[in-house]
């Protein structure tokens, strides 16, 4: 029987619904026998859940979502697999440390606008304050279930009360990756970017420059023309098809459902070999 794989998904560490052990569990009951926990920017549920799936008899690859910046986005993601957890360690913690300096400085911009939020209303709904995010800021200021009209307004690129992330840049997450000893995979290139010549750019520079290994080719939003791209660019670069969910929890309204990308019959994901 076939693999199914699924490499991306998020635990408390960072902004998914369950902890690592019961992602994994959620993962096993759903059929998936290779799956990778992507916390962003963490690895602290990393080993927690490499004993689950022992226990459960699956794979799960040691794993970590980088967020970075880059020209074509203000937020692209870079999935680094195979990684020594002691070595990306201080690339998590900084990061972090990012991740709560920027928090703080997108509460001030809110405040400004009149919106009454806090630092410490948005760490009580992130669980810890190196685990914050926009959307827990967007629901600490009472933006309700729905929180895209909020994001619109205040969170996203452009809006009122953004702040930019300032590192590491995609180059520097992919080198930090392999310094790390693990294998750099581009996330859902067409959730961060959108246009097809920005995505060729981006693959090829980071080909060239530090060395990226594969794409996030099968993805729920990914339409069938972008999946086939993402392939054809695999192909001309020598990178590996990858592919997931990216599961967040089983009431997260866009990514609640294991194994719910479409291959369109185009080609099957790999798991990145081990370096």
């Amino acid at each position: 029987m076939a693999d199914m794989i699924d490499l991306q998904s998020h635990s408390t560490v960072s902004d998914g619904q369950l902890p690592p052990a019961d992602v994994v569990r959620s993962a096993a009951e759903a059929g998936i026998t290779v799956m990778a926990l992507t916390d962003h920017d963490g690895v602290a549920g990393v080993e927690e859940a490499n004993r689950i799936a022992a226990e459960l008899g699956i794979e799960n690859v040691p794993a970590v979502e980088m967020s970075c910046v880059h020209k074509y986005s203000e937020d692209l993601h870079i999935c680094g697999y195979w990684v020594d957890l002691e070595k990306i360690q201080p690339a998590c913690d900084r990061a972090q440390q990012e991740r709560v300096d920027r928090a703080k400085q997108i509460i001030a911009k809110l405040n400004e606008h009149g919106v009454d939020v806090s630092f410490e209303d948005a760490v009580a709904k992130a669980g810890a304050a190196d685990a914050i995010g926009r959307p827990h800021i967007a629901k600490a200021a009472g933006a309700g279930p729905d929180l895209g009209p909020f994001f619109e307004e205040y969170l996203v690129p452009g809006a009122k009360a953004f702040v930019s992330r300032s590192w590491p840049s995609a180059e520097q997450a992919v080198d930090l990756i392999h310094e790390a000893g693990g294998v750099a995979v581009v996330a859902h290139p067409y959730w961060d970017v959108k246009d097809p010549d920005q995505v060729r750019d981006l693959v090829e520079s980071l080909v060239r420059d530090v060395g990226l290994d594969g794409i996030e080719t099968f993805y729920p939003p990914h339409t069938e023309e972008q999946t086939k791209h993402c392939l054809e660019l695999c192909e001309e670069f020598g990178l590996v098809p990858t592919a997931s969910s990216d599961f967040h929890g089983p009431t997260h309204k866009t990514f609640s459902k294991w194994g719910d990308y479409d291959t369109y019959g185009l080609g099957e994901p790999q798991v990145p070999a081990r370096p």
